[in-house]
């Protein structure tokens, strides 16, 4: 049996090619800022307590972040499909690695993202509209099956709906990192002592956790890569929106952190649950609050619409090659959209918000516990479509490579090698999480055997 599936097929369903660049560098942006830049913060500032490394940290991963997107360029350019990394795995590995991606992305990551992400939105939301801590799940489902209706109608009323929320969410970082200074509030006491007396083995340990947290405002720049048979002039357009997508991005949320911290001493960021309203209480008194709670809702809301673009590809794209049932494989007849693999995300990403509340009783926790299982079934796969790039650089010399990963052999390197110390950390501090997604993606490969064509 050949476990190379044909680079295109022509018989295939196939999607219309409905985006461009501006569509691009929305998808990119909006996928990454989503909840983690307000709701992780504080997570941060209790590990490390001092200014220096919480820089750094979110300084370093987001070095890393680019590192990976520079290899997906080159990836994206190169076979631009529905499917993204699983098109990349199945032809760097064959189709069992492409497989468990796909797999990993229905069941843990492109799901428990978009749990986590309805989750951070209602938490903003009971600030404007209170609510008991009881109805926040019923919530984040019916936002949950709302954008699935809408993305199952329109993959283009999907993305203006995500270019919206895109440049809300920018215009409010930007009012996040500039009111302080115009405002006069920005103090540098507040920065207390800026390094660790002497950083020994806890603060290593430490460093380590707070990378996890950070990982998850970083998730999310892998998204385009499933919609690039969508995108007009994939070659050109893909490397320029993550290349400008990434670098915006980790200027945002360096300058983003030096405000909650110029702002607010580092006791009140570390106890803070909604450190943006926090920061706006003291910048604009109570009407900051609600300002504040709008804007990490849009940002939230718009990170929700870009995972609900993505994942679906993912699935037609497996579907297509007969990893999945032929129902998914289909375009509908009216909208020219993946309805079916839209509506099935919807109903699981319901399911995974039920299951976290059961778990964890506090809206707060039952997000964490979320955002934990997605960062660590995630990178797993991040790094090996990183690796496909030596791959197949070696097994395909032959492929047009509109554009070659800058830095090369370096930059892919680079993510790996962050990639390796950040998996030790997880099995070291969230094991029950590693745990369960372990399972989860050994009980794939009994799928595969038993599903795959003969």
């Amino acid at each position: 049996m050949n476990d190379r599936a044909p680079l295109s097929d022509p018989a295939a369903a196939r999607l219309p090619t409905v985006l461009g660049l501006f569509d691009a560098i929305g998808i990119v942006v909006g996928s990454i800022i989503g909840s983690g830049i307000f709701l992780k913060a504080s997570v941060v500032a209790r590990e490390l307590d001092r200014f220096g490394p919480i820089v750094l940290i979110w300084s370093v991963i987001g070095l890393v972040t680019l590192c990976g997107s520079l290899a997906l360029a080159e990836l994206s350019a190169m076979l631009p499909q529905a499917g993204g990394p699983y098109v990349y795995l199945r032809e760097a590995f064959g189709k069992l690695p492409a497989f468990l991606w796909g797999w990993t992305e229905f069941w843990i990551v492109r799901t428990g993202s978009l749990g986590a992400l309805t989750c951070a939105t209602i938490i903003y939301f009971r600030k404007i509209v209170p609510m008991p801590d009881a109805a926040q799940g019923p919530a984040a489902i019916g936002l949950i099956l709302v954008l699935t209706a809408l993305n199952g109608r329109s993959t283009r009323w999907g993305a203006t709906l995500q270019n919206i929320t895109v440049i809300i969410k920018v215009g409010f970082l930007g009012l996040l990192i500039s009111l302080p200074w115009m405002l006069g509030k920005a103090s540098s006491t507040n920065l207390g002592p800026i390094w660790p007396d002497a950083p020994g083995v806890d603060f290593a340990r430490s460093l380590g956790i707070a990378a996890i947290a950070v990982l998850w405002p970083y998730d999310g720049w892998i998204n385009i890569a499933p919609l690039a048979e969508e995108i007009r002039n994939p070659q050109r357009n893909i490397p320029l929106a993550l290349a400008i997508g990434v670098i915006l991005i980790v200027a945002v949320y360096v300058a983003a952190n030096a405000a909650y911290h110029f702002v607010l001493p580092m006791d009140a960021v570390k106890e803070s649950k909604a450190v943006a309203s926090d920061v706006f209480l003291v910048l604009l008194g109570p009407i900051g609050v609600v300002l504040a709670s709008v804007g990490v809702m849009c940002s939230t809301f718009g990170a929700t619409q870009s995972n609900m673009l993505t994942g679906p590809r993912i699935y037609f794209a497996m579907a297509r090659d007969g990893l999945l049932p032929d129902q998914l494989a289909r375009v509908h007849s009216k909208y020219s959209t993946p309805a079916n693999s839209v509506i099935v995300q919807g109903v699981w990403a319901s399911v995974l918000v039920v299951v976290a509340h059961l778990w964890r009783s506090d809206p707060e926790d039952a997000f964490n516990a979320l955002t934990d299982f997605v960062i660590f079934g995630g990178s797993l796969f991040y790094a090996l479509a990183v690796a496909s790039v030596f791959v197949l650089r070696y097994r395909r010399p032959d492929l047009p490579r509109p554009y070659r990963t800058w830095g090369y052999p370096w930059t892919p390197a680079l993510y790996l090698l962050a990639f390796a110390a950040a998996l030790l950390s997880m099995l070291l501090d969230k094991f029950l999480e590693s745990m369960a997604g372990s399972v989860l993606i050994l009980a794939g490969v009994a799928y595969f055997y038993w599903r795959r064509p003969k």
